[in-house]
């Protein structure tokens, strides 16, 4: 009986929190070496990024939370983090203890880079290991701001290395 209270109350919760994050759209990604998969579909909100393998959102102290496959988030922002290489670019590092990555989106936005992992799940992990085209529109708008969020989206993915020019084109045309 408790446990399904508490369940209710987390199912409140939950919904809650959606209602009050504007809604930008949602992104498909997937495995670069699969061009026939279905692709995974993502919400993206304000501060939000969900699924069904994904709910991460950005709390008010700044760090990322929620759950990857079932394998919790729990990652801030790094102190220290070296400045950009390039004007214009955006390096962001993340650490907690369920993982690290860095991420860097290049001087004109088009393209996210991600390095790291998240611990647990299966034997391994989640590895971060990506480059990833940025399409057009307010869902990626709102991921060139938190690219964290497209970091961890293309790892419950499984997206690795570099992308195709298919994958360029699909993100593209989004």
């Amino acid at each position: 009986m408790l446990r399904s209270a508490t369940l209710s109350v987390l199912v409140l919760a939950a919904a809650c929190a959606t209602t009050n994050r504007a809604q930008y759209g949602s992104i498909r990604l997937r495995h670069y070496g699969d061009s026939g998969a279905t692709p995974r579909v993502f919400s993206v909100q304000q501060g939000r990024i969900v699924s069904p393998e994904l709910d991460v959102v950005q709390d008010p102290d700044g760090c990322l939370r929620g759950t990857a496959r079932n394998i919790p988030v729990d990652l801030c922002p790094a102190k220290g983090t070296p400045p950009p290489e390039q004007p214009g670019g955006k390096i962001e590092q993340w650490t907690g203890p369920t993982g690290n990555v860095t991420v860097e989106l290049n001087e004109h936005e088009t393209r996210l880079r991600m390095d790291g992992y998240l611990r647990g799940g299966r034997a391994s992990g989640i590895p971060l290991n990506a480059t990833i085209p940025l399409g057009k529109g307010p869902q990626w708008d709102e991921l060139r701001k938190h690219p964290a969020f497209l970091a961890l989206a293309a790892g419950v993915s499984g997206v690795r290395g570099e992308p195709t020019e298919a994958a360029i084109r699909e993100a593209m045309d989004e």
